[in-house]
């Protein structure tokens, strides 16, 4: 059977959510001695998009499985078979083959297709240099707004050796990398993606300058001034590096330490990063230091503080799979304690007729706030049309308001689009935008049948969204 037919037939089994996602990675895999009657796949997003995300498929009687999924940039994944798990390198458009045995799992596995050598040697780097995931094995140290996180071998390690000892140590664990790199590559017989070169660069390179930035941060007293000259020096970022956790690291150490070099006197440490990383930063890596720590601001700062960086984000940031970073975090700063009533008002709809908040006493209202300049705002109204549809005829109501000036351009966006629901314009003279504490956009809402605010999820999963508004209906 051809791989394009086993790709049909798994992409029918493995369920809705990864068609809805339209994957572009198909894992196949075939299991010896099996146990079990499902496999999972781990994809680890909240980097990218503030989601885990969760692949599941059924083990034949035959033993085996495929599992069609959505990746945007090379990085690792997390396969799960009973009670063990084995770590994958996958990337945009791959295919991976595995076989394993039930009973030695995650020993003695092997591969095929396109990623074949890229996990290959991936295992043997692993298992040469294993890295401890468990998070109570590493002492954290704050610099700033930032906190290293350091295990406690490492942290032992860099208490006990000077400066230079220290170098000599991480010299020797870099060479022994690269060498192990350099032997696999070299060798002629195997095919290395451009994808995993580069994520398996930036999990050598960045680790080691994490921790030398990190020993000259920390230890600053022990070092002379020309420590962390090699910080000048550094180049090679990639965009595709960003799915390596160790280059993610080292670029929010390495704005802290700037923006700790030259402290502005009274400046907002978040507002000082964020403007540092738009200006240093290139091409993807900028947008996503930008939103970390907008995501951070947003957590630990008033939210008229950060308002203006949250505002310059939206309409800047070319990356939409970042967006969900931010607006998450906004969407929880804006929350209304549930029970509460939502106050009335008063607006004209797009074919100018009068409607009013209590028209709709009775029913659960799904209420937000948009305007045609904010990109985020158009395609969640995009992402409703089939949401909306499918709750047509229940006890539920759409409200959107917008907030643009220019009530000409509302009504083209709205003619042009066919978005769903009842259009609404504020009117700037009434007092709304206070009243529901609206500083920017996105931002929506969930009103009871009684008028009271509700539960409102805080984030903008779709999924959440609909089990909200199905539990608000059935009161």
């Amino acid at each position: 059977m051809s791989r394009i037919v086993l790709y049909i037939i798994f992409c029918i089994c493995i369920g809705q959510h990864a068609l809805a996602q339209r994957p572009n990675v198909l894992l196949l895999g075939t299991i010896a001695n099996n146990e079990s009657k499902v496999v999972l796949l781990q994809v680890d997003k909240r980097y990218l998009n503030n989601t885990q995300e969760e692949y599941a498929s059924t083990i034949n009687e035959q033993g085996k499985f495929g599992i069609a999924c959505l990746i945007e940039l090379p990085q690792l994944v997390t396969l799960k078979y009973k009670k063990q798990e084995i770590t994958l390198f996958l990337e945009p458009y791959d295919t991976l083959e595995i076989r394993l045995d039930g009973e030695t799992f995650p020993n003695a596995i092997t591969f095929g297709g396109r990623g074949k050598d890229n996990n290959e040697l991936w295992q043997t780097f692993q298992n040469s240099f294993p890295q401890d995931n468990n998070l109570f094995h590493y002492r954290q140290y704050k610099r700033g707004s930032y906190y290293y996180k350091i295990h406690e071998d490492a942290d032992a390690l860099m208490r006990k050796n000077s400066a230079n000892d220290y170098i000599q140590l991480l010299d020797r664990e870099l060479t022994k990398k690269e060498m192990l790199a350099k032997l696999y590559t070299a060798e002629d017989d195997r095919r290395f993606t451009e994808g995993f070169l580069y994520f398996l660069q930036a999990e050598i390179a960045y680790d080691y300058w994490y921790k030398l930035l990190a020993y000259g941060d920390i230890f600053r007293y022990r070092v002379e001034e020309t420590f962390l000259s090699f910080m000048d020096s550094i180049d090679g970022a990639h965009s595709l590096m960003l799915g390596s956790f160790k280059y993610r690291e080292f670029v929010q150490a390495a704005v802290n330490y700037r923006c700790m070099q030259y402290q502005e006197k009274d400046a907002n440490p978040y507002i000082q990063r964020y403007r540092y990383a738009q200006k240093q930063l290139t091409g993807r890596t900028r947008y996503f230091a930008m939103a970390y720590i907008l995501n951070k601001a947003l957590y630990k700062q008033p939210l008229k503080t950060v308002l203006p960086i949250y505002e310059d984000f939206i309409k800047d940031n070319p990356y939409f799979e970042l967006d969900r970073l931010v607006l998450d975090a906004f969407q929880q700063a804006n929350q209304f304690m549930a029970g509460t009533p939502a106050p009335n008002f008063e607006l004209l709809n797009s074919k100018g007729k009068v409607v009013k908040l209590s028209d709709y006493k009775g029913k659960v209202v799904y209420l937000d706030f948009w305007a045609t300049w904010c990109r985020p705002c158009m395609k969640k109204l995009e992402e409703l049309k089939p949401l909306e549809a499918s709750f047509e005829g229940k006890d539920i109501v759409f409200l959107h308001i917008s907030l643009d000036a220019s009530a000409s351009t509302w009504q083209k966006t709205l003619q042009k689009k066919q978005f769903r629901g009842i259009h609404l314009l504020n009117n700037p003279e009434t007092n709304l935008t206070r009243d529901y504490e609206v500083l920017s956009v996105p931002k929506f809402f969930l009103i009871n049948k009684q008028g009271q605010f509700a539960y409102t999820p805080k984030s903008f999963d779709q999924a959440e969204l609909i089990e909200a508004l199905d539990a608000l209906i059935a009161e």
